[in-house]
């Protein structure tokens, strides 16, 4: 009898320390998800103000278009309305090549303005898609959220 006593217990122990052990995974689970949630706001939050300065040509749109590019890479939910992006990746594809920042100073003057008549070009003709599919952003990330 004693044995039986003995063994419900242990069953009892061992069941009550599944169910602390199972609220702590889920609350890192939720911590996780809210966690994430708050990630992608921010992103949206970025990419709102991002494809905004593109629209209102506040930004340079090959700029524009490899941040924009480097965000939607970001968010880890597709949306629930997707939209044709394209334009934004394939300027962004284009105008990877080209070096920026540091590497863009350091070159010698000649080859700065052959990589400015380059994304000048790249301008020209993508430039008014980047822009209409930075307007079509816009639209929809209201419902991204």
């Amino acid at each position: 009898m004693i044995w039986w006593i003995a063994a419900l217990l242990t069953v009892l122990a061992l069941t009550l320390y599944a169910a602390v052990l199972w609220r702590r995974v889920w609350h890192r689970q939720q911590q996780r998800l809210a966690q994430t949630q708050a990630r992608q706001g921010m992103l949206i939050d970025q990419l709102e103000v991002l494809a905004r300065a593109v629209v209102q040509q506040q930004v340079n749109v090959t700029e524009g278009a490899l941040r924009l590019a480097t965000l939607l890479d970001l968010l880890v939910v597709s949306p629930a309305q997707p939209v044709d992006l394209a334009a934004i990746h394939r300027l962004a594809d284009a105008a990877s090549t080209l070096a920026i920042g540091e590497r863009r100073q350091a070159l010698p003057r000649p080859e700065r303005r052959a990589q400015d008549r380059q994304r000048e070009a790249l301008e020209a003709e993508q430039g008014e898609a980047v822009t209409n599919a930075a307007r079509r952003l816009l639209e929809v990330l209201p419902r991204w959220r």
